[in-house]
């Protein structure tokens, strides 16, 4: 049977597939036992909830849009690149499109992940932290973890860091960083694009399942740890971005705000992990892209916090999911893909 599911799906489609079925069987759990959650239901974080029935209608329309375009990958993987043959034009589009679903279908998931938090799995209420203040303006998705990764912060640095920055920025160094953290938005393009302009579809495979498996695992630890980042002090209006700033940075700013509906996504952070996991791959198969991309996530590690999206412990956890891919996704991958042939041809771009 393992053999059987190996053979029906790629490296990438265990990890996707895995964690769609996994939202979805606890959506389809919670709507029979409504307290089957992490946290107790608030009501304060009702906004963010668009009904159980809903959520799981999207979620499956999701799944099955890349179970489609997957058998079209499996059928192009296992007859023609595995056997060398070369596949006709119509199937060879259909394999660039199985590559790059995710790109427009993961984001949407992404999203969803708000809804799912605040009606399934469940947000714990700031209210309920020991140093709750009543007097503070909080954003309506904090959370008692917020707290929690503040005072974190402030034990490991001795100063809160997101706050403590403010006094270094400039509109030229805060554009800079924008730009930094911009870069993580392309981070798939640079895991997997060289390896697809060069036709390599094992390195492909193997990049594009790494890359979704860490993926996969930030989002398991937004359900797990849901924390909206610095700004659930004040909301986002008092993290913002000095007027002036090089490279259009209110712009963006407020751009990402408005686009971004899930609220808990600080821990572990993401940009971190994706983008530090992306330039590995890349320095891997495509040493130029990687070493082109290296400055922009040395950046973005320190942007994360100076720009106020995420607390300092939320990067070091993102560091260590980054690893953690490396550690045991990316082994896993190959393990998994293993049972596949391997041409003359494609050993010698191995060697």
């Amino acid at each position: 049977m393992l053999a059987g599911l190996r053979r029906q799906f790629l490296a990438m489609d265990l990890f996707i597939v895995g964690f769609m079925l996994l939202v979805i069987g606890w959506t389809l759990l919670s709507m029979v036992a409504p307290g089957l959650r992490l946290y107790p239901h608030e009501s304060r974080y009702a906004w963010a909830e668009i009904g159980n029935g809903s959520l799981l209608v999207q979620l499956v329309e999701i799944l099955c849009a890349y179970l489609i375009a997957q058998r079209f990958g499996v059928y192009y993987h296992r007859n023609f690149f595995t056997t060398g043959r070369k596949a006709p034009l119509w199937l060879s589009i259909a394999n660039l499109v199985y590559v790059f679903l995710p790109i427009l279908l993961v984001p949407i998931v992404f999203n969803l992940l708000g809804a799912f938090i605040a009606g399934v799995s469940g947000v714990p209420g700031i209210h309920t932290h020991v140093s709750f203040d009543p007097l503070v303006v909080y954003d309506p998705a904090a959370t008692w973890w917020d707290l929690w990764l503040k005072e974190a912060d402030v034990a490991i640095a001795g100063v809160y860091p997101a706050l403590w920055f403010r006094q270094f920025h400039t509109p030229a160094l805060v554009g800079l960083m924008m730009l930094c953290y911009l870069s993580y938005y392309v981070s798939p393009l640079v895991a997997v694009l060289p390896q697809v302009l060069r036709r390599d579809w094992r390195k492909v495979r193997h990049g594009a399942a790494v890359f979704a498996g860490a993926l996969m695992t930030t989002y398991i630890g937004y359900i797990l740890v849901p924390a909206t980042g610095p700004r659930f002090e004040g909301g986002f209006s008092q993290w913002m971005a000095e007027p002036g700033a090089w490279f259009f940075t209110e712009f963006w700013q407020r751009t990402l705000d408005e686009a971004e509906v899930i609220r808990w996504d600080a821990f572990p952070s993401g940009h971190v992990a994706i983008a530090t996991v992306a330039m590995v791959i890349a320095l891997r198969y495509h040493r130029k892209v990687g070493l082109v991309y290296a400055p922009f996530v040395a950046g973005l590690l320190f942007a994360t916090v100076f720009l106020g999206y995420h607390y300092m412990t939320d990067v070091l956890f993102g560091l260590l999911f980054a690893a953690f891919a490396f550690v045991a996704i990316d082994p896993l991958a190959r393990w998994w893909e293993s049972i596949w042939p391997v041409t003359d041809a494609q050993k010698q771009k191995m060697t």
